[in-house]
């Protein structure tokens, strides 16, 4: 993940504050520790954390952890809390960490979970690993295999055939995922723990030459460095550090080098972010929010918290009524009492479609930019904070999107995206099945959008790819980032694309062909137009669909789906929903397999 260059000073600041809080405890019950993994190559080279991380490592021997476990919750302060098994038993975690209340930092496969969230600094034990290398990998193997099960009663982290569903763990066969399921499911999680920390100790007895955390084959210190610990600089702490550091980063990490290429700058990656108070920027107070809202009483609110949550606020928040029949805007109402100094602004109008309550959204804006959000839709905490890094990186762009997922009830698909961070041409990228950009996923200058002359009011289909079209033809730039914000959701009510009826507008997707443009743009046009025709024509409205069959039969590129339209048309109004969801399986399963 890449930070917003405020948002990682603030936690940075969060994270020091945590720290500070540790060693002090440490120092009060003379518990000794040592800044481990990536918190002492930062020390080494930086005298500081590394630039682009996001988090704190300490390491210590199990007998001081086992007393930093049994102290430290007295003398802790009120603002700290120390999570563990023996503190949290709903946690995953078998090491301690030190959060801060009234922050969160939540990694993707940990929300929802009924634990404390706060920004931490994680302490890992170290145990004596034993000289014979055949005897370190079998316990290391147990450990492993502990762990993944301590893990399993509280998450379940692998999908089909043991696919990590992320980065905290390893692959696993669906032997070994079975092998999980069935420990765990004989076992307790206190039996389980118990088991984990006898398999962790089994060899501190011994004159072994290292500690380790056993679980990590690299990570071993000399049991020497240990036991003469020497002070460095972090930050503007002193902070305790194993002898001859550079000795240990070698072994752990070979040939260490102080800037590493970007592809290679690791960090948590957390879904959830947030400092316990609105942070502020002169790019984020340049970011209205507009939400269209129609008869959307069920999701609204999923929608406006999701913005009031972002670890970068933006100017402000409008919110258009267009309309609607439901309770809606008494939901928006309540919303808005509970957060008073939120700024957002409601506007009342008759309906006119979900264009025009863009464009009057857009043209009661008062920021530089516009984000788009749907109010079916949500972002995650860092999205206002993603699109104001990209603009410190392409300043001169007039749009900026980035990755999202697709969710349908409890499940959720990352939806097919560019892979690479930058400019793009979104016409290149959607001939090639990828879909840089959504309305909910966009935030555009709002001179452009106004110069473009808005959302195609009327239009009822496609009313988004048509202003993309539009801002292509004028030279605007798109910037992408594949950082996946922004969650879209498939079941929400009242989907224009789920409901037809016959479009009353002045504007056209005919209308953006052009001879003299470029060639990509026209096939572009014609897979927008041939798409919406398609749900036309599934919803009925055979004519429009004949019409848009005859109009972009010049395409190349999309002469499937002109195929598939023309097909449609030809049967009964009562058979083409039934077929066209068997031609969309046949194809997800071509696709899937790679036939």
């Amino acid at each position: 993940m890449k930070y917003n260059n405020d948002i990682l000073r603030r936690l940075h600041r969060e994270l020091y504050d945590v720290l500070g809080e540790v060693v002090r405890v440490c120092e009060a019950a003379g518990i000794p520790y040592f800044i481990q993994g990536g918190t002492a190559i930062g020390a080494h080279f930086f005298e500081d954390i590394v630039p682009w991380d996001d988090d704190i490592d300490l390491g210590m021997t199990r007998e001081n952890y086992e007393r930093f476990l049994r102290e430290a919750p007295a003398l802790l302060g009120e603002d700290y809390q120390l999570q563990e098994f023996a503190t949290e038993p709903d946690t995953p975690f078998y090491y301690i960490k030190i959060r801060k209340r009234g922050t969160r930092f939540v990694e993707s496969e940990w929300v929802g979970m009924p634990i404390s969230e706060g920004i931490y600094v994680d302490i890992f034990p170290y145990d004596v690993i034993p000289d014979d290398e055949r005897l370190r990998i079998a316990q290391r193997r147990k450990v492993g295999f502990l762990v993944n099960c301590f893990m399993a009663k509280s998450v379940w982290l692998w999908r089909w055939f043991g696919r990590a569903n992320n980065g905290v763990v390893f692959p696993k066969s669906w032997l070994s995922c079975a092998a999980i399921k069935l420990y765990a499911s004989l076992h307790t999680k206190e039996q389980i723990y118990n088991r984990l920390k006898r398999e962790m100790t089994r060899y501190n007895a011994t004159d072994g030459v290292y500690y380790n955390i056993v679980r990590m084959p690299k990570d071993m210190i000399s049991c020497e460095a240990i036991a003469h610990l020497e002070p460095r600089r972090l930050g503007e702490l002193t902070v305790m550090a194993p002898a001859d550091l550079e000795t240990y980063l070698r072994s752990h990490y070979g040939d260490i080098q102080k800037w590493l290429p970007e592809e290679k700058r690791l960090n948590h990656a957390p879904e959830v972010l947030h400092f316990g108070e609105s942070v502020t920027t002169a790019e984020s107070e340049s970011i209205s929010v507009v939400i269209p809202l129609y008869n959307k009483e069920l999701e609204v609110e999923r929608a406006l918290r999701s913005v009031l949550s972002q670890s970068l606020m933006p100017g402000e928040i409008i919110v258009v009524d267009d309309g609607s029949t439901d309770g809606s805007r008494a939901v928006v109402e309540r919303v808005m009492a509970e957060n008073p100094t939120s700024n957002i602004r409601l506007l009342v109008q008759k309906n006119g479609g979900v264009s025009a309550a863009r464009n009057r959204g857009i043209a009661e804006a008062k920021g530089r930019y516009v984000a788009l959000l749907d109010a079916d839709d949500w972002w995650l905490t860092g999205y206002i904070a993603e699109v104001c890094r990209m603009m410190e990186y392409y300043p001169d762009a007039e749009a900026y999107s980035t990755a999202f997922d697709i969710v349908s009830g409890d499940k959720r698909v990352r939806a097919a995206v560019p892979e690479c961070e930058g400019v793009i041409n979104p016409a290149e990228e959607a001939l090639r099945s990828r879909y840089p950009i959504i309305p909910s996923t966009a935030t555009l200058l709002r001179s452009a959008v106004m110069e473009c002359g808005g959302f195609p009011e009327g239009m009822r289909i496609g009313e988004d790819q048509w202003l993309w079209v539009r801002m292509m033809q004028r030279g605007c730039r798109f910037v992408f980032s594949p950082m996946s914000l922004v969650r879209y959701s498939r079941e929400a009510s009242n989907r224009s694309a789920a409901i037809y009826r016959a479009e009353q507008s002045q504007h056209s997707l005919e209308g953006l062909y052009s001879s003299e443009q470029d060639e990509q743009l026209n096939e572009y046009i014609a897979r927008i137009a041939l798409g919406k025709a398609i749900t036309q024509s599934v919803r009925g409205g055979t004519e429009d669909a004949r019409r848009a069959a005859e109009k972009f039969s010049y395409t190349h590129l999309s002469r499937r789906q002109l195929y598939r339209l023309r097909m449609l048309n030809t049967l009964p109004v009562a058979l083409r929903p039934l077929v066209d969801r068997l031609y969309s399986t046949l194809a997800w399963v071509v696709r899937r397999r790679g036939l």
